[in-house]
């Protein structure tokens, strides 16, 4: 969500982060459907919902995020995360699975993540600055959606 709201108040650290990471940052297939949900429950109102979607896709090429398609294993280790922490929301917990099974680092300002066995988890300021530079030449980084950026 910080991404695509300028007055987000991550906005422009989240803009550094992938520019600094630039076609290495990859999005969980889940933040759409999150995103989806918003929209519907009028939480994030959009004017005119296919241009938002099309500039949507536009602005993931444009900064070459990844995003892999759907996957049944995402859906069993986000079960089982469940299970083990149930303070975890579901489409939390759908994320870190991405990230789980894809064996990708979860950056996100949601420290819920960082409870989570078996995940990789860092906070963006880790990230922004001169760390940015050193994480280019390592792992693949997914970034999630966060349901406290605003």
């Amino acid at each position: 969500m910080a991404l695509i709201s300028h007055e987000d108040r991550h906005h422009n650290d989240t803009v550094r982060l992938i520019d600094g990471l630039y076609g290495g940052v990859w999005v969980s297939p889940y933040s759409l459907m999150e995103l989806d949900l918003l929209l519907k429950s009028g939480k994030i109102i959009v004017r005119d919902i296919s241009a938002f979607y099309d500039a949507l896709g536009e602005l993931l090429k444009y900064r070459e995020l990844g995003m892999n398609p759907i996957k049944p294993g995402y859906h069993r280790e986000a079960f089982r995360l469940r299970r083990e922490n149930k303070n975890l929301t579901y489409f939390d917990s759908l994320h870190a699975a991405v990230a789980i099974v894809e064996g990708l680092e979860m950056v996100s300002y949601d420290s819920e993540y960082s409870k989570i066995q078996g995940l990789k988890y860092s906070h963006p300021k880790n990230y922004i600055g001169e760390k940015i530079l050193a994480a280019s030449s390592q792992n693949e980084i997914d970034i999630s959606e966060d349901k406290n950026l605003k």
